[in-house]
């Protein structure tokens, strides 16, 4: 029988995302990190955006947003955001 509650690797490029978030943040096993593309309908925002999320063993959560489709986020893409963070 299947484990449905065991870690599994997401394929393509949010997979990657995922391992550079985890890598950058020094995130555990015990964290959990979402990626989602997004279409953006606020005034100035670019019309999709891939959007980071961390929820940490602790309780504590918190997103990020990159400015581009997800098929053109890059490792430095994922950097910059996280580096940009108050507190990082």
């Amino acid at each position: 029988m299947n484990n449905l509650f065991a870690r599994r690797t997401a394929p393509g490029r949010a997979g990657d995302v995922k391992e550079w978030v985890t890598e950058c943040l020094s995130l555990t096993e015990a964290d959990l990190v979402s990626v989602a593309e997004l279409a953006c309908h606020e005034p100035g925002c670019p019309p999709v955006e891939t959007v980071v999320a961390v929820h940490a063993s602790d309780g504590q959560r918190r997103q990020w947003h990159v400015h581009k489709p997800l098929s053109e986020v890059e490792k430095p893409d994922v950097v910059t955001a996280l580096l940009c963070e108050p507190g990082n």
